[in-house]
């Protein structure tokens, strides 16, 4: 036999040997057919706070005047239909791009089970019931400065994003109501740290929704050396006055307690209010907004605690790309910590951004 035809004897009993053992390899589980969808929103802005700020000894200096925010995001999701009124879900997403980058998985990422007749189940990383609704759109054009401030210590009446949380959302029920359950660990995983919360929103009629939500924590971090209960609750609206204008608002009420008597203080209560307005003329949208916030600590007013924000927006749509001008008045007393404790400041912030989903 030529060393030609020996050569291809040779190759055909090669491929043949790997082809049975590909037969026979073992597998578990189904061949990869999930739906997977790669997703991401691009937003960045240039902003300047006015904010201002001081040295040691108290004299003002140059702040930071105009920098870039960058809250972009990226994600993956992917569903993998297990029966007919069954199916397997999962998020991972990455955000808030800042100048070491983004971890992946900070923000909602979850693993799920869902059906059309009963809503779904989620495990995992995720926004609270009740956070979901106090970010959007009740804190559009940076009034969360105001009506959010849960990332400030000393107003952590409700969590925004928890890790270690189950969420139900059950499905629209007659095209009219629809809710959340969740739970989870609270700001430790002690067996006594833990929270509940849950939303409601209803359409009773096509133009109007109206959003109800609580949620209460035990051994809430609250503050520096306090410990201690939270409790929060929520009502709000959103009513399209016509096709192209729209009008929400929506109230907050929260409170702690401290497990302990003797600290700074034992106990603390907030309540704010957020309304807004969005005209849209053709690919213009035009919005203006105020917000509010005052609080007592120990039953005593706490000045520390009244925010306002009054702000406005002007935007244009193109190809779903969204650029926007964003103008917006912050006012408040200096925290007690700061070399001007107990005077007032107000603080025009300019922002303009760009905005795109993909």
């Amino acid at each position: 036999m030529s060393h030609f035809k020996k050569t291809l004897l040779g190759a055909v009993i090669a491929a043949t040997t790997m082809a049975a053992g590909t037969a026979h390899a073992y597998m578990i589980g189904d061949p990869n057919d999930a739906n997977v969808e790669v997703y991401g929103v691009v937003s960045i802005s240039a902003v300047d706070y006015n904010a201002k700020k001081f040295d040691a000894t108290g004299k003002e200096v140059d702040g930071d005047g105009m920098v870039l925010e960058n809250e972009s995001r990226v994600g993956f999701r992917a569903a993998k239909t297990m029966n007919d009124s069954l199916e397997a879900f999962m998020q991972i997403e990455s955000g808030w791009v800042l100048d070491d980058g983004a971890k992946l998985g900070n923000r909602d990422t979850f693993v799920g089970f869902r059906g059309d007749d009963w809503g779904s189940v989620r495990f995992g990383r995720m926004l609270t019931p009740m956070y979901e609704l106090v970010d959007w759109p009740y804190s559009a054009s940076n009034m969360g400065t105001t009506f959010d401030r849960g990332w400030r210590a000393g107003e952590r009446f409700n969590f925004d994003r928890k890790s270690q949380m189950g969420r139900y959302d059950s499905p629209m029920f007659g095209d009219m109501v629809k809710f959340s359950l969740a739970g989870g660990n609270g700001s430790s995983n002690s067996a006594d740290s833990m929270f509940v919360g849950g939303s409601v929103s209803v359409t009773p009629i096509d133009r109007l929704t109206v959003h109800a939500a609580f949620e209460a924590a035990n051994e809430t971090e609250f503050d520096t050396d306090l410990i201690g209960d939270t409790s929060a609750f929520f009502g709000g609206f959103q009513f399209n006055l016509m096709d192209n204008w729209n009008v929400a608002g929506a109230y907050k009420t929260a409170g702690f307690e401290a497990d302990k008597k003797g600290g700074t203080y034992e106990e603390r209560e907030i309540d704010a209010f957020s309304l807004q307005t969005n005209y849209f003329m053709g690919d213009f949208n035009f919005r203006l907004g105020y917000a509010n916030q005052t609080g007592d600590t120990d039953s005593k007013s706490d000045k520390e605690l009244d925010f306002t924000t009054v702000t406005g927006e002007v935007g244009y749509s193109m190809n779903s790309v969204y650029t926007f001008v964003r103008i917006a008045q912050h006012s408040g007393t200096y925290r007690s910590d700061t070399e001007l404790a107990g005077k007032e400041y107000d603080d025009l912030m300019i922002r303009v951004g760009t905005e795109w989903t993909f």
